[in-house]
């Protein structure tokens, strides 16, 4: 991702040492409010053999291999980057373009994620009989569950399951790619433009492809934390580009001709 991060820092006109600096904190921020959110939002138990403080401030502080949840994941890195201000406050077109290019980065590494979910058998699909389905073997995390839950037998492979994670891995390279390209061809970096268009195409997809998992345990009202999320985003992002995009175009963009 640092190639990545350090040419669109150079696209959006936006200090390279600066920005590379607090994309560290970013990623920081990104792994630990992903794991705040899978805690205490995404409904999966925190099983902890011991009560001693120590234990959990690890468990929450210091990176190590565990789940997060995507759009805590997302914040976190947005919250992280936000830490740059008091560097750019003079500039603040700046400052906030900062923002679409750690979404696009984020974009990058989505993908990245999405291959692991594949690999640990995560985020599996419903039970679905097609040429597409796939079959996860008896030791694969989606038969442990599904045996814990009575689906299927103990020591047995899963039935044939709806392919969400080659989906999913699909999705967030067209994703990606869609927005490294829109950052090719626009001459003028509207401010959170990238970050309206990520929401405007993650939201109504995620809300679709949540309705084909079947790992997920927490439903509020009939959709899953994530769904209620990115119909959050998706409204705001709209309401980015009614309100806010002509705005922002005419005052930041005019700005940076005038320079």
């Amino acid at each position: 991702m640092i190639p990545l991060e350090l040419y669109l820092a150079d696209r959006f006109k936006v200090s390279k040492i600066k920005f590379f600096l607090f994309s560290i904190l970013a990623i920081y921020f990104s792994y630990l409010i992903g794991r705040i959110f899978h805690v205490y939002l995404d409904a999966y138990k925190l099983v902890m053999t011991t009560s001693e403080l120590k234990v959990w401030l690890r468990y929450f502080l210091v990176p190590s291999s565990s789940t997060t949840m995507f759009y805590g994941s997302l914040l976190g890195c947005l919250i992280g980057i936000a830490f740059i201000y008091p560097c750019l406050r003079k500039d603040k077109s700046a400052y906030l373009r900062c923002f679409d290019i750690t979404i696009i980065c984020f974009a990058f590494t989505a993908i990245f994620s999405r291959f692991d979910d594949f690999r640990f058998t995560d985020a599996w699909g419903i039970p679905f009989d097609s040429p597409f389905s796939l079959v996860f073997p008896s030791g694969s995390v989606a038969a442990r569950r599904l045996a814990k839950r009575g689906i299927i037998e103990a020591g047995m492979p899963t039935p044939p399951l709806f392919p969400t994670q080659p989906i999913m891995i699909l999705a967030k390279i067209i994703i990606f790619f869609i927005l490294l390209l829109k950052s090719f061809k626009d001459k003028k970096k509207v401010p959170l433009n990238y970050v309206a268009l990520y929401f405007l195409m993650y939201g109504p997809y995620r809300i679709c492809i949540d309705f084909f998992r079947f790992d997920r345990a927490a439903y509020f009202h009939g959709l899953t934390v994530s769904q209620w999320l990115s119909i959050i985003f998706t409204i705001l992002a709209i309401l980015y580009y009614k309100f806010l995009y002509k705005k922002l175009e005419k005052k930041c963009c005019s700005n940076e001709e005038t320079k």
